[in-house]
């Protein structure tokens, strides 16, 4: 199992439609809109660092993130 979490950095007003987009995610397992740097975080939990790394591009892919950074749990 591989557990990660995710921050990500949306365009100014896009925040919950990025939002809604994440929670689509099927390995997404929590997420939530922040203030600070970035906008929302979320946890993965996948069965592998392969398929954490393949959630991580969906989540990039989604327009209006302009960045985002991950954290893997070890």
């Amino acid at each position: 199992m591989a557990l990660g979490y995710v921050a990500v950095h949306c365009d100014t007003g896009k925040e919950l439609h990025v939002f809604d987009r994440i929670l689509d995610i099927r390995k997404v397992r929590e997420a939530n809109i922040v203030m600070g740097l970035y906008d929302i975080m979320c946890k993965l939990e996948t069965d592998s660092t392969q398929e954490l790394e393949n959630m991580v591009m969906k989540i990039r892919k989604i327009p209006h993130v302009q960045t985002t950074m991950t954290l893997l749990v070890i």
